[in-house]
């Protein structure tokens, strides 16, 4: 099968964004990046002649929103995953066993 070209735009969408949002066809699609300079675009090759096809720069499209704002969120967030994660840390370190009832 022919390889579909999908145009992108590395303003809107980061190459970290739009990477992990290919990511997610690597089962289906061998998938080649081209991002800078522009043009930029993501090319997608199918594996197998049943590969679907159909709609996949609309779902690709989705995906790219999807990662987006998944990217926003983490950024957002990271203060607060940190400070989980020490939190969850300091609960797990080993105890003194002299100290154990």
């Amino acid at each position: 099968m022919d390889a579909i070209w999908i145009d992108v735009d590395v303003g809107m969408f980061p190459p970290d964004v739009i990477a992990r949002a290919a990511h997610s066809y690597t089962g289906e699609f061998f998938v080649e990046m081209a991002l800078l300079p522009p043009p930029s675009h993501v090319v997608f090759t199918p594996k197998h002649a049943d590969a679907n096809v159909e709609l996949l720069a609309l779902r690709f499209g989705n995906d790219l929103l999807d990662e987006r704002l998944r990217a926003q969120i983490r950024e957002e967030t990271a203060d607060l995953q940190a400070a989980l994660v020490q939190a969850a840390l300091r609960e797990a370190s080993p105890r003194d066993p002299k100290a154990l009832p």
